[in-house]
């Protein structure tokens, strides 16, 4: 298994004092490990910070799906998920079902 190291950043108009979180996500097979927002979703952790954008943001609501990931083989709106919750389990996007990079039909 793979290790990353990300310190992901807040926008500079963000004030100092939001409460940081320190999460590791295992995300395909590779631990990344993050220090986010505690309110950043788990949509975009993957998307912002891991550099995932298999999962795309739709309706921000959880009603299209197009944000859906595997969580310990379940299916998952991360749009509506804190990224925190989610430390310590098994993470897929569609990036994590390709074999050799290609997906299959």
């Amino acid at each position: 298994m793979k290790n990353v190291e990300t310190e992901a950043r807040l926008s500079d108009q963000s004030p100092p004092d939001l409460p940081q979180v320190d999460v590791t996500l295992n995300v395909n097979g590779t631990l990344h490990r993050l220090r986010l927002d505690a309110r950043v979703t788990l949509l975009d952790a993957l998307r912002d910070h891991v550099g995932l954008t298999g999962a795309k943001k739709g309706c921000d609501q959880g009603a299209c799906g197009a944000c859906t990931v595997m969580v310990d083989g379940k299916r998952v709106v991360s749009c509506l998920a804190l990224a925190a919750q989610y430390e310590g389990r098994e993470i897929t996007t569609v990036e994590g079902l390709s074999v050799d990079g290609e997906l299959h039909p």
